[in-house]
């Protein structure tokens, strides 16, 4: 039995690393860069605010992801072990620090939008002629050269303190 618990926890230590995301810690204006790609965000308000008697600092983040590659990046849709769960997701980003107070987010995503390709078919009308239509269908999702994408939360964090984020990048294969 022991053997059996030591050949599975090695088999996890060498299996689970394989999932995992890189993270990157950014300050407000000093974005992360990966294959071209910025990854940031920027303090768009900020101000004191009094929960339950203790001071606290609100802030009010844009999270931003921009395509500087000179490429556009497309991505497909790809089964993974656990599903096909946030095809779209470019990047998460954490804010260490927010404890979350008044129902305030301790985070942020930033999705790409998505791709679609036509596809034409000839299918019959009610009168029995042929007639050719044309389909958009979604092979996957891009972000093209030059596009930002952002999101906006509101974070709360401890007084005299500014958000620390972490950024965890997804993938994004070149094709």
């Amino acid at each position: 039995m022991i053997r059996f618990l030591t050949c599975c926890l090695l088999t996890l230590s060498v299996y689970c690393p394989l999932f995992a995301q890189q993270a990157y810690e950014i300050e407000a204006g000093k974005p992360a860069q990966l294959n071209g790609i910025d990854y940031g965000f920027e303090i768009n308000n900020e101000r004191r605010i009094e929960i339950s008697g203790e001071p606290f600092m609100r802030y009010e983040v844009t999270i931003y992801v921009t395509n500087k590659s000179n490429c556009t990046k497309i991505f497909f849709p790809r089964q993974t072990v656990f599903g096909q769960e946030n095809l779209n997701e470019l990047a998460t980003f954490d804010c260490l620090n927010a404890n979350g107070k008044r129902l305030t987010a301790k985070s942020g995503k930033i999705m790409a939008r998505p791709f679609t390709v036509p596809y034409q078919q000839k299918v019959k009308n009610s009168e029995g002629k042929e007639v050719t239509t044309t389909t958009n269908i979604q092979a996957g999702h891009m972000i093209r050269n030059g596009e930002t994408v952002n999101n906006t939360f509101v974070a709360i964090v401890p007084n005299g303190e500014r958000p620390h984020m972490k950024v965890r990048i997804r993938e994004i294969p070149d094709l």
